[in-house]
Protein backbone atom coordinates (compact mmCIF):
# COMPACT_ATOMS: atom_id res chain seq x y z
CA UNK A 1 0.00 0.00 0.00
CA UNK A 2 1.37 3.41 -0.95
CA UNK A 3 1.81 5.59 2.13
CA UNK A 4 2.50 9.28 2.57
CA UNK A 5 5.67 10.02 4.48
CA UNK A 6 5.34 12.04 7.65
CA UNK A 7 5.64 15.36 5.85
CA UNK A 8 2.02 15.62 7.02
CA UNK A 9 0.93 15.47 10.64
CA UNK A 10 -2.29 15.91 12.60
CA UNK A 11 -2.66 18.95 14.85
CA UNK A 12 -3.55 18.71 18.55
CA UNK A 13 -7.29 19.39 18.91
CA UNK A 14 -9.16 19.50 22.20
CA UNK A 15 -11.89 16.86 22.31
CA UNK A 16 -10.69 15.43 19.00
CA UNK A 17 -7.19 13.93 19.03
CA UNK A 18 -7.77 11.65 21.99
CA UNK A 19 -6.45 8.08 22.22
CA UNK A 20 -9.29 6.70 20.08
CA UNK A 21 -8.73 9.11 17.21
CA UNK A 22 -5.01 8.38 17.40
CA UNK A 23 -5.83 4.68 17.06
CA UNK A 24 -8.06 5.39 14.04
CA UNK A 25 -5.30 7.38 12.32
CA UNK A 26 -2.87 4.56 13.03
CA UNK A 27 -5.18 2.17 11.17
CA UNK A 28 -5.31 4.55 8.22
CA UNK A 29 -1.61 5.35 8.03
CA UNK A 30 1.02 4.30 10.55
CA UNK A 31 3.45 6.91 9.21
CA UNK A 32 1.31 9.91 10.12
CA UNK A 33 2.34 11.67 13.33
CA UNK A 34 -0.66 12.59 15.48
CA UNK A 35 -0.44 15.15 18.28
CA UNK A 36 -2.65 14.51 21.28
CA UNK A 37 -5.10 17.04 22.56
CA UNK A 38 -3.44 19.46 24.97
CA UNK A 39 -2.91 17.99 28.44
CA UNK A 40 -1.79 20.12 31.35
CA UNK A 41 1.32 18.92 33.13
CA UNK A 42 -0.54 18.70 36.45
CA UNK A 43 -3.24 16.49 34.92
CA UNK A 44 -0.59 14.10 33.65
CA UNK A 45 1.23 14.05 36.98
CA UNK A 46 -1.76 13.76 39.30
CA UNK A 47 -4.20 11.62 37.30
CA UNK A 48 -4.25 8.58 35.05
CA UNK A 49 -5.08 10.66 31.98
CA UNK A 50 -2.62 8.69 29.83
CA UNK A 51 -4.19 5.29 30.56
CA UNK A 52 -6.22 5.07 27.34
CA UNK A 53 -3.08 5.54 25.28
CA UNK A 54 -1.54 2.55 27.05
CA UNK A 55 -4.25 0.39 25.45
CA UNK A 56 -3.03 1.23 21.94
CA UNK A 57 -0.95 -1.37 20.17
CA UNK A 58 1.47 1.18 18.76
CA UNK A 59 2.00 4.77 19.84
CA UNK A 60 5.37 5.24 18.18
CA UNK A 61 3.95 8.01 15.99
CA UNK A 62 1.92 9.77 18.67
CA UNK A 63 3.31 12.97 20.13
CA UNK A 64 1.98 14.22 23.45
CA UNK A 65 1.27 17.94 23.78
CA UNK A 66 1.87 19.22 27.29
CA UNK A 67 0.82 22.61 28.66
CA UNK A 68 2.34 24.42 31.60
CA UNK A 69 5.09 26.85 32.53
CA UNK A 70 6.84 25.32 35.53
CA UNK A 71 10.03 23.65 34.23
CA UNK A 72 10.18 21.02 36.98
CA UNK A 73 6.51 20.05 36.64
CA UNK A 74 6.67 19.96 32.85
CA UNK A 75 9.70 17.70 33.09
CA UNK A 76 7.93 15.37 35.51
CA UNK A 77 4.92 15.16 33.19
CA UNK A 78 7.20 14.57 30.21
CA UNK A 79 8.96 11.76 32.06
CA UNK A 80 5.61 10.07 32.68
CA UNK A 81 4.68 10.50 29.00
CA UNK A 82 8.04 9.12 27.92
CA UNK A 83 7.49 6.05 30.08
CA UNK A 84 4.21 5.57 28.20
CA UNK A 85 6.33 5.51 25.02
CA UNK A 86 5.09 8.63 23.24
CA UNK A 87 7.42 9.46 20.38
CA UNK A 88 7.72 13.19 21.03
CA UNK A 89 7.13 15.77 23.75
CA UNK A 90 5.48 18.93 22.41
CA UNK A 91 5.29 22.08 24.54
CA UNK A 92 2.22 24.24 23.92
CA UNK A 93 3.37 27.82 23.39
CA UNK A 94 0.50 28.87 21.16
CA UNK A 95 -2.94 28.43 22.73
CA UNK A 96 -4.60 31.85 23.20
CA UNK A 97 -7.78 30.82 25.06
CA UNK A 98 -8.90 32.75 28.15
CA UNK A 99 -8.39 29.79 30.44
CA UNK A 100 -4.90 29.10 29.17
CA UNK A 101 -3.84 32.74 29.16
CA UNK A 102 -5.05 33.21 32.74
CA UNK A 103 -2.91 30.21 33.69
CA UNK A 104 0.24 31.91 32.36
CA UNK A 105 1.07 29.29 29.76
CA UNK A 106 0.20 28.69 26.09
CA UNK A 107 0.80 31.74 23.88
CA UNK A 108 2.14 33.72 26.86
CA UNK A 109 5.30 31.64 26.56
CA UNK A 110 6.11 33.13 23.15
CA UNK A 111 7.04 36.29 25.04
CA UNK A 112 9.22 34.44 27.55
CA UNK A 113 11.72 32.41 25.50
CA UNK A 114 14.12 32.09 28.43
CA UNK A 115 11.48 30.25 30.44
CA UNK A 116 10.71 27.99 27.48
CA UNK A 117 14.42 27.21 27.13
CA UNK A 118 14.54 26.26 30.81
CA UNK A 119 11.45 24.06 30.38
CA UNK A 120 13.01 22.28 27.42
CA UNK A 121 16.28 21.78 29.27
CA UNK A 122 14.49 20.24 32.25
CA UNK A 123 12.53 17.91 29.96
CA UNK A 124 15.73 16.88 28.17
CA UNK A 125 17.29 16.07 31.54
CA UNK A 126 14.38 13.75 32.41
CA UNK A 127 13.77 12.02 29.07
CA UNK A 128 15.52 11.07 25.84
CA UNK A 129 12.49 11.87 23.70
CA UNK A 130 12.45 14.45 20.93
CA UNK A 131 11.15 17.84 22.09
CA UNK A 132 9.17 20.21 19.88
CA UNK A 133 7.43 23.55 20.30
CA UNK A 134 4.09 24.66 18.85
CA UNK A 135 3.52 28.41 18.70
CA UNK A 136 2.32 31.25 16.46
CA UNK A 137 3.92 34.01 14.39
CA UNK A 138 3.06 36.67 16.96
CA UNK A 139 0.66 37.68 19.72
CA UNK A 140 -1.56 40.74 20.14
CA UNK A 141 0.49 43.85 19.35
CA UNK A 142 3.73 41.85 19.42
CA UNK A 143 3.93 41.31 15.67
CA UNK A 144 7.55 42.19 14.93
CA UNK A 145 9.45 39.38 13.22
CA UNK A 146 12.04 39.74 15.97
CA UNK A 147 9.58 38.22 18.48
CA UNK A 148 9.54 34.81 16.82
CA UNK A 149 13.13 35.00 15.60
CA UNK A 150 14.44 35.76 19.10
CA UNK A 151 12.25 32.97 20.48
CA UNK A 152 13.85 30.39 18.18
CA UNK A 153 17.36 31.66 18.87
CA UNK A 154 16.87 31.26 22.63
CA UNK A 155 15.05 27.92 22.56
CA UNK A 156 17.62 26.51 20.15
CA UNK A 157 20.07 26.85 23.02
CA UNK A 158 18.20 23.96 24.67
CA UNK A 159 18.87 21.87 21.56
CA UNK A 160 15.22 21.99 20.46
CA UNK A 161 15.17 21.69 16.69
CA UNK A 162 11.52 21.21 15.75
CA UNK A 163 9.08 24.13 15.71
CA UNK A 164 5.46 23.93 14.57
CA UNK A 165 4.25 27.37 13.57
CA UNK A 166 0.58 28.29 13.27
CA UNK A 167 0.76 30.99 10.61
CA UNK A 168 -1.50 33.43 12.45
CA UNK A 169 -1.03 36.05 15.12
CA UNK A 170 -2.77 35.04 18.35
CA UNK A 171 -5.29 37.32 20.04
CA UNK A 172 -5.21 36.57 23.75
CA UNK A 173 -8.45 35.99 25.61
CA UNK A 174 -10.70 38.04 23.31
CA UNK A 175 -11.76 35.50 20.69
CA UNK A 176 -13.44 32.15 21.07
CA UNK A 177 -11.64 29.02 19.89
CA UNK A 178 -13.34 29.01 16.49
CA UNK A 179 -12.51 32.65 15.78
CA UNK A 180 -8.90 32.16 16.82
CA UNK A 181 -8.62 29.57 14.05
CA UNK A 182 -9.88 31.99 11.42
CA UNK A 183 -8.68 35.48 12.34
CA UNK A 184 -6.33 37.28 11.93
CA UNK A 185 -5.52 36.16 8.37
CA UNK A 186 -2.94 33.50 7.63
CA UNK A 187 0.58 34.59 6.74
CA UNK A 188 2.36 31.63 5.18
CA UNK A 189 5.15 33.81 3.82
CA UNK A 190 6.24 34.65 7.36
CA UNK A 191 6.78 30.94 8.07
CA UNK A 192 8.60 30.40 4.77
CA UNK A 193 10.90 33.30 5.66
CA UNK A 194 11.49 31.78 9.09
CA UNK A 195 12.61 28.51 7.50
CA UNK A 196 15.08 30.36 5.27
CA UNK A 197 16.61 32.08 8.30
CA UNK A 198 16.61 28.97 10.51
CA UNK A 199 17.46 26.39 7.89
CA UNK A 200 18.93 23.96 10.43
CA UNK A 201 15.62 23.78 12.29
CA UNK A 202 12.70 21.56 11.37
CA UNK A 203 9.90 24.02 10.60
CA UNK A 204 6.35 22.68 10.30
CA UNK A 205 3.63 25.01 9.05
CA UNK A 206 0.06 24.89 10.39
CA UNK A 207 -3.16 26.72 9.60
CA UNK A 208 -5.84 26.38 6.94
CA UNK A 209 -4.57 23.28 5.12
CA UNK A 210 -7.30 21.02 3.77
CA UNK A 211 -5.62 18.19 1.84
CA UNK A 212 -2.30 16.39 1.36
CA UNK A 213 -1.43 17.52 -2.16
CA UNK A 214 0.75 20.51 -1.37
CA UNK A 215 4.03 18.79 -2.15
CA UNK A 216 4.77 20.68 -5.37
CA UNK A 217 4.06 24.15 -3.99
CA UNK A 218 5.22 23.95 -0.37
CA UNK A 219 7.55 20.99 0.14
CA UNK A 220 10.64 23.01 -0.78
CA UNK A 221 9.69 25.86 1.59
CA UNK A 222 9.11 24.06 4.91
CA UNK A 223 9.79 20.65 6.41
CA UNK A 224 6.19 19.61 6.92
CA UNK A 225 2.52 20.54 7.05
CA UNK A 226 0.26 20.07 10.05
CA UNK A 227 -3.46 19.68 9.32
CA UNK A 228 -6.14 20.27 11.93
CA UNK A 229 -9.89 20.40 11.39
CA UNK A 230 -9.82 18.82 7.94
CA UNK A 231 -7.90 15.85 9.36
CA UNK A 232 -10.76 15.26 11.75
CA UNK A 233 -13.47 15.73 9.12
CA UNK A 234 -11.79 13.47 6.58
CA UNK A 235 -8.97 11.33 7.99
CA UNK A 236 -8.81 9.36 4.72
CA UNK A 237 -6.65 12.15 3.23
CA UNK A 238 -3.66 10.61 5.02
CA UNK A 239 -3.65 7.52 2.80
CA UNK A 240 -3.50 8.18 -0.94
CA UNK A 241 -4.80 4.67 -1.66
CA UNK A 242 -8.06 5.32 0.17
CA UNK A 243 -9.83 7.33 -2.52
CA UNK A 244 -13.58 7.32 -3.15
CA UNK A 245 -13.57 4.02 -5.02
CA UNK A 246 -11.82 2.12 -2.21
CA UNK A 247 -14.87 1.81 0.00
CA UNK A 248 -14.23 -1.84 0.86
CA UNK A 249 -10.86 -1.07 2.42
CA UNK A 250 -12.39 1.85 4.29
CA UNK A 251 -15.10 -0.43 5.68
CA UNK A 252 -12.46 -2.92 6.83
CA UNK A 253 -10.61 -0.18 8.70
CA UNK A 254 -13.75 1.08 10.44
CA UNK A 255 -14.74 -2.51 11.26
CA UNK A 256 -11.33 -2.99 12.92
CA UNK A 257 -11.73 0.29 14.80
CA UNK A 258 -15.16 -0.66 16.17
CA UNK A 259 -13.88 -4.12 17.12
CA UNK A 260 -11.14 -2.39 19.12
CA UNK A 261 -13.76 -0.18 20.80
CA UNK A 262 -15.76 -3.26 21.86
CA UNK A 263 -12.77 -4.68 23.69
CA UNK A 264 -11.80 -1.32 25.15
CA UNK A 265 -15.30 -0.51 26.41
CA UNK A 266 -15.53 -3.90 28.11
CA UNK A 267 -12.32 -3.18 30.03
CA UNK A 268 -12.95 0.48 30.72
CA UNK A 269 -15.92 2.81 30.26
CA UNK A 270 -18.13 3.49 27.24
CA UNK A 271 -16.90 6.60 25.44
CA UNK A 272 -19.29 8.35 23.08
CA UNK A 273 -16.57 10.60 21.65
CA UNK A 274 -14.89 7.50 20.24
CA UNK A 275 -18.00 6.98 18.09
CA UNK A 276 -18.29 10.62 17.09
CA UNK A 277 -14.86 10.25 15.49
CA UNK A 278 -16.38 7.98 12.82
CA UNK A 279 -19.78 9.57 12.24
CA UNK A 280 -18.65 11.27 9.01
CA UNK A 281 -16.20 8.71 7.63
CA UNK A 282 -18.65 7.52 4.97
CA UNK A 283 -19.90 10.91 3.83
CA UNK A 284 -20.49 10.93 0.08
CA UNK A 285 -21.54 7.28 -0.09
CA UNK A 286 -24.99 5.78 -0.44
CA UNK A 287 -25.98 4.86 3.12
CA UNK A 288 -24.01 7.64 4.84
CA UNK A 289 -27.11 9.26 6.32
CA UNK A 290 -28.25 5.96 7.84
CA UNK A 291 -24.74 5.41 9.17
CA UNK A 292 -24.80 8.77 10.96
CA UNK A 293 -28.22 7.96 12.41
CA UNK A 294 -26.95 4.60 13.64
CA UNK A 295 -23.97 6.27 15.31
CA UNK A 296 -26.39 8.55 17.19
CA UNK A 297 -28.50 5.55 18.23
CA UNK A 298 -25.45 3.58 19.33
CA UNK A 299 -24.32 6.43 21.55
CA UNK A 300 -27.61 5.94 23.39
CA UNK A 301 -28.03 2.14 23.36
CA UNK A 302 -24.28 1.30 23.40
CA UNK A 303 -24.76 -1.68 21.09
CA UNK A 304 -21.69 -1.70 18.87
CA UNK A 305 -22.84 -4.90 17.15
CA UNK A 306 -25.36 -2.84 15.17
CA UNK A 307 -22.51 -0.86 13.62
CA UNK A 308 -20.58 -4.00 12.74
CA UNK A 309 -23.69 -5.55 11.19
CA UNK A 310 -24.32 -2.39 9.17
CA UNK A 311 -20.87 -2.71 7.62
CA UNK A 312 -21.19 -6.47 7.11
CA UNK A 313 -24.57 -6.18 5.40
CA UNK A 314 -23.15 -4.04 2.61
CA UNK A 315 -25.38 -1.02 3.29
CA UNK A 316 -22.68 1.43 2.21
CA UNK A 317 -22.09 1.78 -1.53
CA UNK A 318 -20.56 4.05 -4.12
CA UNK A 319 -23.14 6.42 -5.58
Amino acid sequence: MKKLDNFYSVAPMMGKTDSFFCYLLNLINQQTIVYTEMMHAEAIIRTNILKNYNALHNINNIAVQIAGSDPARLALAAKKAAEANFSEININCGCPSKRVVSGSFGINLLLDPTLVRRCAEEIANKTNKKISIKTRIGVDEHTSENILDDFLVEVNNADVRKFIIHARIAIRGKLNTKDNLNVPPLNYERVFKLKKKFNNNIIIINGGFKHTNYNATIKNKVDGIMIGREAYKNPWIFNSDLNYENIEEKKQIIFSYISFLKINFQKYLFNKTALLHIQNVFNGYDGAKNWRKLIAQTIINKNLKDLLNFIDCDRLKII
